[in-house]
């Protein structure tokens, strides 16, 4: 009797660490996901590890994301809003990105394609704030970097409004 319960116990014991242990990957799995910390990403699961197009913008995206907040004296410096204005614009980019990878085939290359020059710009950005900061010894010389990285976020920044104009105004779109 008490072997079996015993047996019962153990058998139960590892049934629960193996329901642990695959939500706990799970989780982790959704986190490496996310291009922004803590916000989850509508891009699927499956495109992780994938070489598609798509997939390989969304790594860039939450690769820029990451460029941008693994520096910490953009906080020191006052510079957490061109973080947050950055999060902001990658999220934005990922979410029409999947969208456009949702299309059909005949259109999805084309659409998908058209995101290069946008994660590009944010990339641009992130570069410019990080090596400002690295380079800031002069004050002159931070605000010159700062501000090519506002300029590079502003242009992006209307980029993405035209694109979000263009599909406003398309036949079939939810507003024409």
């Amino acid at each position: 009797m008490i072997i079996g319960l015993l047996l019962v116990v153990a058998v139960v014991a590892v049934v629960a660490f193996g329901v642990a242990l695959t939500v706990r990957s799970r989780r982790e799995f959704a986190e490496q996901n996310e291009v922004v910390p803590g916000v989850e990403s509508a891009a699927p699961a499956s495109g992780a590890g994938a070489h598609t197009p798509e997939a390989k913008l969304h790594r860039r995206l939450k690769a820029a994301v990451e460029g941008a907040r693994a520096n910490p004296r953009l906080v020191e410096l006052g510079l957490a809003d061109r973080t947050r204005q950055i999060e902001t614009d990658a999220l934005a980019i990922d979410d029409r990105l999947v969208a456009a990878a949702a299309l059909p085939e005949r259109h999805r290359v084309d659409a998908v394609a058209a995101f290069e020059p946008a994660v590009a710009a944010l990339e641009d950005a992130v570069a410019a704030l990080v090596q400002s900061v690295g380079v800031g010894d002069s004050k002159e010389l931070l605000e010159r970097a700062v501000s090519d990285a506002d300029i590079r976020l502003q242009a992006l920044a209307e980029a993405r409004a035209e694109v979000e104009r263009i599909d406003r105004q398309a036949p079939g779109s939810a507003t024409s």
